[in-house]
């Protein structure tokens, strides 16, 4: 019990130190890739220092529990999708999402082309490998037949693809589908925005807390991250380097090819229309109407709670 309340104390002396004492800590959802570009290009093009923030930017991976950290202000600021923070609010995690920047939701069904296999309404007769639990398979379960489909865990890796033809696998389509080719597959994607379910991806949050007490650093840090977005897709050359200096297992083709897919689910008609990561009422309303239906939330969740658009004057698109 004393070490507990110890570890408590600790935290909160921790969240009450400025960014002068110690850097703002955002915690990424997986290791630094292309997904996290806007993020990276903020610190390589001196955004967030020039506006005053000393920001450390933490790697994730597989499990790493990022909505947690953010509600219990271990960390300052997340980057998760929009459908993880609908699950933590509705189990009572009060984090509040601030920057939206990828529009149209990157994960998708990979498949070999020789299937023949060119919509989501079409998937059949394959081992398809997806992490269980995930409203992205409860949405692919409800709204395709999937008939003759086996589905299996997702082992993260595309070995399993390129050894079987009648193998398919979830996957972003600027990271798994990349791999694949440069290893010789015939990779296609099929997105499951297809079939309406497009959650904004690569969202940052904090916690509610941080940001009714400290606006300014919240207003700081997400400007700087919605302009560095704006220079990622503008050019990813030098913020590529630098995600390669942090995650060495990507190599620079590979990241330079996921920045190309990756552009145009940032600039998208709402971000030419209302800014890069800009977001929008229905978006989020949509989404928490799709995950009661799919029973994954019980809560019936005020969507105008979800995200704080005053914090950014969202970047204009190039």
């Amino acid at each position: 019990m004393r070490r507990a309340a110890a570890l408590l104390l600790g935290l909160a002396l921790a969240c009450g130190r400025t960014p002068a004492e110690r850097p703002l800590r955002v915690a990424l959802n997986w290791f630094p890739e292309a997904e996290h570009g806007g993020y990276f290009a903020a610190a390589v093009y001196g955004l967030y220092a020039t506006a005053g923030a000393a920001v450390e930017i933490l790697p994730g991976g597989p499990g790493v529990p990022v909505v947690p950290r953010v509600a219990s202000r271990e960390v300052d600021f997340g980057v998760v999708n929009a459908d993880d923070v609908v699950a933590a609010r509705a189990a009572g995690a009060e984090v509040v999402a601030l920057l939206a920047p990828i529009h149209r939701s990157p994960w998708c069904v990979m498949v070999h082309a020789a299937s023949g296999i060119q919509r989501l309404a079409e998937l059949r007769d394959v081992t398809l490998a997806m992490q269980s639990g995930t409203p992205y398979l409860a949405w692919l379960e409800r709204h395709a037949p999937l008939a003759g489909v086996t589905i299996v865990p997702y082992t993260g890796s595309v070995a399993p693809f390129l050894a079987n033809p009648r193998y398919a696998q979830q996957a972003y389509v600027f990271s798994e589908p990349i791999i694949a080719a440069k290893k010789g597959g015939d990779p296609r994607c099929l997105p499951i925005a297809d079939i309406g379910f497009d959650p904004y991806a690569s969202v940052l949050v904090t916690s509610a807390a941080l940001a009714r007490e400290r606006p300014e650093v919240v207003r700081t840090v997400a400007q700087a991250a919605a302009d560095g977005w704006r220079r990622y897709v503008e050019d990813a050359a030098a913020t590529n380097d630098d995600i390669r200096r942090r995650n060495p297992e990507i190599d620079r083709d590979t990241l330079d090819r996921g920045a190309a897919a990756l552009r145009p689910l940032v600039l998208d008609d709402a971000a030419r229309r209302d800014g890069i990561g800009s977001m929008r009422a229905e978006r989020w309303t949509t989404l928490v109407a799709q995950m009661r239906d799919l029973g994954l939330i019980d809560a019936a969740l005020d969507a105008a709670t979800l995200y704080d658009a005053r914090f950014v004057a969202a970047a204009p698109a190039p």
